[in-house]
């Protein structure tokens, strides 16, 4: 018999059913299905093979606001697609969150490619294979090779392409982090494509949030020179006072600024860009090679 991974009651909206919506529903989650009943009769059963996407805090346009935060599951059922918006308090919706994606991808065979890339420099390694497992904060991918661990407030970036794997074209995660500091690329080929969206979604977790609090931020003409000027000479021994010709006391305000703003951090060397002061140097480029 599964056993239970979570069990809890929440207020529920769930699409295409007559329920009078939201209704309060008990949550029953197992290693297999996704189960919300409303009474002994009222049941929806959702096979975690049919689960193709799950948000955190966000609402359909079809649902009005409801207490507690929401968790959203996009499934099919029938052959339609449909949508389930579950809600509670926020300790229990985060657990619930994460909780339900390890229940769909630990396990999850996949071939990787790390790193792909580090800095600038485009690596000679290969896809090998690998067994997914999802953490709080990191997704862990065990290989021959030992495990590779990417934390999600590392992420910077990523996209979804096409490469070969296995002599054959596949769809592909390419995944932009920051390791002590230092920019590297990561990729990653997973068989079914609903879990290769999942994982998405999963890298995506901390990476939308912080996009938000970046369009809070705002830097000074000195300040953003200061940070490229960081991304760019790396871990050289080129003195920013003399490559931003400005003087030292005034460097050392400039990094106090972007350290306090969550954008540098203490390296080996000097100071380092955090995943988010990456974000912001992408962005930055990107304007100004348009």
């Amino acid at each position: 018999m599964p056993s239970v991974l979570a069990d809890f009651v929440a207020h529920v909206t769930v699409e295409q059913t007559d329920w009078e919506q939201p209704t309060q529903a008990r949550i029953l989650l197992n290693e297999a299905q996704l189960v919300i009943a409303q009474g002994a009769d009222e049941t929806v059963v959702i096979s975690h093979d049919n689960l193709f996407d799950i948000t955190l805090d966000s609402l359909p346009p079809f649902v009005d606001p409801v207490p507690g935060v929401p968790v959203t599951v996009a499934y099919e059922q029938a052959g339609r697609r449909t949508t389930a918006v579950i809600a509670a308090p926020e300790e229990t919706a985060r657990k619930f969150h994460t909780v339900l994606f390890k229940a769909i991808l630990n396990g999850t065979y996949l071939k990787l490619k790390h790193p792909e890339k580090v800095g600038g420099r485009v690596l000679n390694t290969f896809f090998r294979a690998g067994l997914l497992s999802l953490e709080a904060e990191a997704v862990r991918i065990d290989t021959e090779d030992g495990p590779v661990t990417i934390p999600l407030d590392s992420v910077t970036d990523f996209n979804r392409e096409s490469r070969p794997v296995d002599g054959r074209e596949r769809p592909v995660i390419v995944v932009s982090h920051v390791r002590d500091g230092e920019a590297m690329t990561t990729a990653a080929a997973v068989e079914s494509p609903r879990k290769l969206s999942l994982l998405g979604r999963y890298l995506r977790r901390t990476y939308q949030p912080i996009l938000d609090s970046l369009r809070r931020l705002t830097l000074s003409e000195q300040e953003t020179e200061a940070l490229t000027t960081i991304y760019t000479v790396g871990d050289t021994d080129a003195s920013l006072p003399s490559v931003l010709q400005t003087e030292p006391k005034r460097v050392k305000q400039l990094l106090q600024a972007l350290h306090s703003k969550g954008l540098i951090e203490s390296g080996q060397q000097g100071p380092v860009l955090t995943a988010k002061g990456q974000i912001v140097v992408n962005e930055y480029l990107e304007r100004i090679n348009e």
